[in-house]
This record gives C-alpha cells, sequence and structure tokens, in this order.
C-alpha cells in the first residue's frame, strides 16, 4: 500500500495560544495529531469499500519534536505498516522543509456500517 500525504497550512486556531493567550502562537500537539488521524482515513479509505466499512480511530502515539509558527506549512505523510483482521497500522510524521516536526504510530479499526447503524 502506498503512502498518503496533505499539506496543512497552520491557522491561529491551530496554536496552543487559543488555549492561553499567554502561550505563543506555535502549532500545537492536538492539532498535529488531528491532522494526521485525517490523513490516516483518507489513506486507508483508497483501499476500503466505504459503502460497507469505515475506520475510527483506536491509538495514537506521537513525539512531537519541533515547532511551527501560525502560516507555516506541514505536510503529513501516513504510511499504512500492516493490517491485521480489523486493525490497520500506521507511521506517519509531519514535515515541514525537509524537516520532521513530529512523528507517531497510529492503530485505527476497521467497522462495519451495519454494525455501526446498530450501536447508533
Amino acid at each position: 500500500m502506498k503512502d498518503y500525504k496533505e499539506t496543512f497550512i497552520v491557522q491561529k486556531e491551530d496554536c496552543i495560544s487559543q488555549l492561553d493567550s499567554s502561550l505563543p502562537s506555535l502549532l500545537g500537539t492536538y492539532t498535529i495529531v488531528k491532522w494526521m488521524e485525517i490523513v490516516s482515513a483518507k489513506n486507508i479509505n483508497q483501499y476500503l469499500d466505504v459503502n460497507k466499512y469505515i475506520t475510527v480511530g483506536e491509538q495514537v502515539c506521537i513525539e512531537h519534536i519541533g515547532m511551527l509558527k501560525e502560516g507555516q506549512e506541514v505536510e503529513i505523510v501516513a504510511h499504512i505498516m500492516k493490517e491485521q483482521k480489523r486493525e490497520i497500522f500506521f507511521e506517519i510524521e509531519a514535515i515541514n522543509d525537509e524537516k520532521i516536526i513530529a512523528k507517531a504510530t497510529h492503530k485505527r479499526i476497521k467497522i462495519s456500517l451495519k454494525v455501526l447503524g446498530k450501536i447508533l
């Protein structure tokens, strides 16, 4: 399976200064996690019958090692490592100018829409 990547531009609402005005306008880890989940889901959706299945995030283990300020770009690259039954495992990087800003592992679970309909 292939990598899937998407580029995001850091907006004001993506920064930790939105949590507390005394904090700097730097990209928040919570936003990186959100973008990593989005890109991972888009990656696996290329291979799923989306009329029968969805995936939901179960686990994210992230290391946020660089800083980005408002207006900077970050490319999120999600690589599918393996699938085991209903579990899909990813390695993900957030990159700015060829520098890794964050890296993570992520696990998503495949759920039948029929089962989801019963739950909801």
